[in-house]
């Protein structure tokens, strides 16, 4: 890497930080006002709520790294055009062909710094935030080795145990007591699950009735009980592919595969954090094409406003598609990739109608 190789790094990674820092502020505050809710639930309060905000903004940034990127590389290399010194780097001997490769290799670099720091903090972080956010709302205790946890619903004390890759609870027991504190029904579960209607949905049950005339018990395939506990119970050990990294990804798609359960999901979240790294150096490149020439002229507020409007089009455009693979059953390994391609031809059309100044 030359010196003009890293001054221009340099540049696009200190105006992607400055650009990091006002994104990391706003989803701070709107993560802490989406709390405004749960507070006072349980023993989650405003510090908890502060607590539960900080560990959730990495993943939250993850979201926005292409957006962050591209709008960093929009202020950095819009300065350096509009002082002319991109002019006198290709005066002097620097093609414009050169300059790109430049600002490619330094997309590339932001991709794995961000990529990677990001997909290794992030991941860690949300799945804690969400256990810690649910224990305090509903004071769960994690007993014993099982990883299974206790909680009280009215008169019902439940225990609930390991969570199946169907995002549903494992093994269920349920102690439906009496006020007297005399126990008057045992369920046994093999799996639950809460429905959006906060509604138990209760798997080869089994129960166990105690009453003044003796002990009977029935089985059915499913039944369906009212229950006041919130489905963010879930969070405490369900294996959501938000809170997974790439590599986790991949290996928890081979266990499923291996034993022929539904991938579709988890695929389409890989294939989709893949292809947001991918355009990062993409961004970087689109940003140049938007600072030389003419538009150097254009001012920061200016480049700023073109970039969330690209940000915010490829954002809505990649959660659209992803979301349409899922209701249409098209192929995720295709679909995950469409906003990548499309922003690739851009460039590539750019590239060939260039002609440098």
């Amino acid at each position: 890497m030359s010196i003009i190789d890293l001054y221009i790094f340099r540049a696009i990674f200190k105006a992607t930080l400055i650009v990091g820092f006002v994104f990391a502020s706003l989803s701070l505050f709107v993560d802490f006002v989406s709390q405004s809710d749960d507070i006072g639930l349980g023993s989650y309060g405003v510090y908890e709520a502060i607590q539960y905000s900080l560990m959730k903004l990495p993943s939250s940034l993850m979201k926005f790294i292409p957006i962050i990127v591209l709008i960093g590389s929009l202020v950095a290399l819009g300065n350096l055009g509009k002082n002319s010194e991109l002019i006198v780097l290709m005066s002097s001997g620097f093609s414009f062909l050169r300059l790109s490769l430049s600002v490619f290799f330094s997309g590339i670099l932001l991709a794995m710094i961000f990529g990677g720091s990001g997909e290794y903090i992030s991941s860690p972080l949300e799945r804690y935030a969400d256990q810690f956010r649910t224990k305090n709302k509903f004071n769960i205790e994690t007993l014993g080795d099982t990883g299974g946890f206790w909680v009280i619903d009215e008169q019902k004390i439940i225990n609930i145990n390991f969570v199946k890759e169907n995002n549903s609870f494992g093994e269920v027991t349920i102690f439906e007591i009496e006020e007297d504190f005399e126990i008057k029904k045992i369920s046994l579960a093999s799996s639950a699950g809460i429905d959006d209607y906060n509604q138990w949905i209760l798997s080869n049950l089994s129960e166990t009735l105690f009453s003044e005339s003796g002990v009977s018990s029935n089985f059915s395939r499913y039944q369906i009980e009212k229950t006041k506990l919130d489905r963010d119970l879930v969070s405490l050990s369900v294996t959501d592919s938000d809170e997974l990294n790439v590599i986790e990804l991949s290996r928890f798609i081979d266990y499923l595969e291996d034993n022929q359960l539904d991938t579709k999901a988890y695929i389409t979240v890989y294939h989709s954090r893949l292809a947001s790294f991918l355009i990062i150096p993409i961004l970087a490149l689109l940003a140049l094409q938007m600072s030389v020439g003419s538009q150097r002229k254009r001012g920061s507020g200016f480049r700023i406003l073109i970039g969330m409007i690209i940000g915010l089009a490829y954002f809505i455009s990649q959660n659209a598609i992803l979301e349409s693979s899922q209701i249409f059953d098209i192929n995720p390994e295709i679909v995950a990739y469409i906003p990548l391609l499309f922003v690739t031809l851009v460039i590539m059309i750019f590239f060939s109608i260039r002609r440098t100044p």
